[in-house]
């Protein structure tokens, strides 16, 4: 066995003493088991009949053969050199790789010409690269693209020639023109790393949704508005958000959705819907602040539900922002009621501000500014102690007056108060119970005459005072229906001038009240009505008092910013005053 092993294994190795080991590769010729002349028998019958395939991009592709170029292999003696440089006896060893031996020539012309007839290489069916890039806002997507770059089919032909080139002489059958690097590059790549990173922040910016509760109006803040005030730089890849066009848009809700100082509808507990223009009540935006908000959301992609930030707030959201709790306030029948989640709590009587003296209580819708017990109304020469102090227009409130033993009718009209709402106490206790910071009161004058019937939501009635303390039904010319009001010019309406210390907006320190003379106990019983310097009761031809002006309210301890108005409350608009006439003997 071992001789005939050793016999075997000689005679193989005499085999490969003139034939390639099994494995060898010339070129891209498979020679293993060869001779010298049989590998090239094998390549020359394989050039007789060589042809080029060329594949170019977007499935295009052309063909090269031998013949249209005049192509000629000529082979040199490496074939027997690879064969001579063998050692038989070591064929186990398995063949190597060696290049083709081959020289190439062909006509350069011809190949030029062929080369420009290929669709390929045609200038006109080129097309030439384009970077990757950032597109426009999608809508539907709700973001920007990042759009892949276009690598075009220019080729370069010089690359493109010597590869081609190459493949002939290694007689290869195929080749591909991508792989061999032979077009023009686009600059840019979609995976760019500061493209990416741009397109990410532009992402994140539109991918932001605030959804808000505009006191009872839904508003979204999404990409859809938001890439309008991005300014984008693609060049150097900068994006800001405009400032000014968000503040535009929080400017633009605050318009449409606030109610702070606007008309707004009332259907008093008559039963009339009224248009109450003035008062400093309603919702209404910080716009700076939200403007501000707005823009760190945006910057933060992010995705919330808020209410935006307030100067001013309401009693209630939606149309109806004074909602089912109130104080209601009829200046013209000098009638109060107080609702509370739509229930009648109370009504009852007041006197209001003097019109005679220019201090008519103002119309408006306002909310309570606080509430305090105990609190002492001075003014010159006088301090009046109140249990219970609800201002809610600057200084001018609602009060119990325990010096006036009268209430309502046309008392106001001569001497009525510097411009509060004065009230029994019982009532006012009840009304101190129930209100709070915030509530809202609402104050208004409207025609009526005769024995009007006053009609609550809760459809109680009672019959008003007598006619002829109704405002307006008087047809002396000389009686102050309290529709013009006259009042002092610098201080706004209903405000009263003092000289308290701390004023603050919306009123000038000072509108407590001077306890009315003849109906302090110890002087002439009077009718609310009578002469501040003699008590006597008013006898229709008296001149009009001059009272000194208050001068603040003080406030027990415990009570908060007694001294001059408190502060953030709007200051009421003016009205220029006019000319109070003179009245007449027999005026009421």
């Amino acid at each position: 066995m071992i001789s005939l092993l050793f016999m075997s294994y000689l005679a193989v190795s005499l085999f490969f003493m003139n034939h390639y080991y099994p494995g060898t590769m010339i070129g891209e010729f498979s020679c293993g088991g060869l001779t010298a002349e049989g590998a090239k028998a094998l390549i020359e019958e394989r050039a007789g009949n060589y042809q080029l395939v060329i594949i170019g991009r977007e499935e295009t592709e052309a063909t090269l053969t031998a013949s249209e170029i005049q192509l000629q292999f000529q082979l040199d003696d490496t074939l027997k050199d690879i064969v001579n440089r063998q050692n038989g006896f070591a064929w186990l060893s398995g063949g190597g790789q060696y290049d083709l031996p081959v020289t190439v020539s062909y006509d350069e012309g011809l190949l030029n010409e062929r080369l420009s007839d290929m669709l390929i290489f045609q200038r006109s069916h080129m097309r030439k690269p384009s970077n990757a890039y950032i597109g426009e806002y999608d809508e539907e997507t709700g973001s920007y693209p990042l759009v892949a770059e276009d690598r075009g089919t220019m080729i370069n032909r010089q690359k493109a020639q010597t590869a081609i080139v190459q493949a002939i002489e290694n007689m290869e059958e195929t080749i591909l023109l991508d792989e061999a690097g032979c077009y023009t590059e686009p600059e840019i790549s979609q995976d760019n790393e500061a493209l990416v990173r741009f397109c990410s922040r532009l992402n994140r910016f539109v991918s932001s949704r605030i959804v808000y509760d505009w006191h009872g109006m839904e508003e979204v803040v999404d990409g859809n508005l938001i890439h309008d005030w991005l300014d984008i730089d693609r060049e150097k890849q900068i994006v800001s958000i405009n400032a000014e066009g968000v503040r535009e848009y929080i400017n633009s809700l605050s318009k449409k959705h606030d109610t702070f100082g606007k008309a707004r509808e009332f259907r008093t507990s008559e039963g009339k819907l009224i248009t109450i223009k003035t008062g400093s009540y309603g919702w209404r935006v910080d716009r700076n602040k939200e403007t501000e908000r707005l823009l760190k959301l945006i910057r933060a992609g992010s995705q919330v539900n808020r209410e935006p930030e307030y100067l001013y707030t309401a009693a209630a959201k939606g149309e109806n922002d004074i909602g089912d709790s109130y104080v209601e306030i009829n200046l013209s029948a000098q009638h109060l009621y107080l609702y509370v989640k739509g229930e009648l709590i109370t009504e009852s009587d007041f006197v209001s501000g003097s019109v005679a003296r220019g201090f008519a209580t103002p119309d408006g819708v306002y909310s309570l500014t606080y509430k305090t017990r105990n609190a002492t109304l001075r003014g010159q020469g006088y301090a009046s102690p109140v249990d219970f102090w609800m201002p809610f227009n600057g200084n001018i409130g609602m009060h119990d007056a325990s010096w006036r033993r009268q209430f309502g009718g046309t008392i106001y009209l001569r001497n009525g108060s510097h411009g509060c709402v004065n009230l029994p106490r019982e009532e006012a206790e009840k009304i101190y119970e129930y209100v709070d910071k915030g509530f809202p009161v609402v104050c208004y004058k409207e025609e009526s005459s005769g024995n009007s019937i006053k009609k609550n939501n809760q459809g109680n009635t009672n019959t008003q005072t007598d006619p002829a303390q109704t405002p307006g039904a008087v047809d002396d010319p000389n009686v102050l229906p309290g529709v013009v009001v006259p009042v002092d010019p610098n201080t706004g309406i209903g405000v009263v001038p003092g000289v308290g210390t701390e004023p603050g907006p919306g009123g000038v320190p000072g509108t407590g009240e001077v306890p009315v003379p003849g109906t302090v106990p110890g002087e002439i019983p009077g009718n609310g009505a009578g002469d501040p310097a003699t008590g006597q009761p008013d006898g229709g031809n008296v001149p009009v008092p001059v009272v000194p002006p208050d001068q603040g309210v003080t406030g027990q301890p415990g009570a908060e910013g007694m001294t001059g108005a408190d502060p953030g409350v709007v200051p009421a608009p003016a009205v220029t005053p006019e000319p109070i006439p003179a009245p007449v003997p027999g005026a009421q």
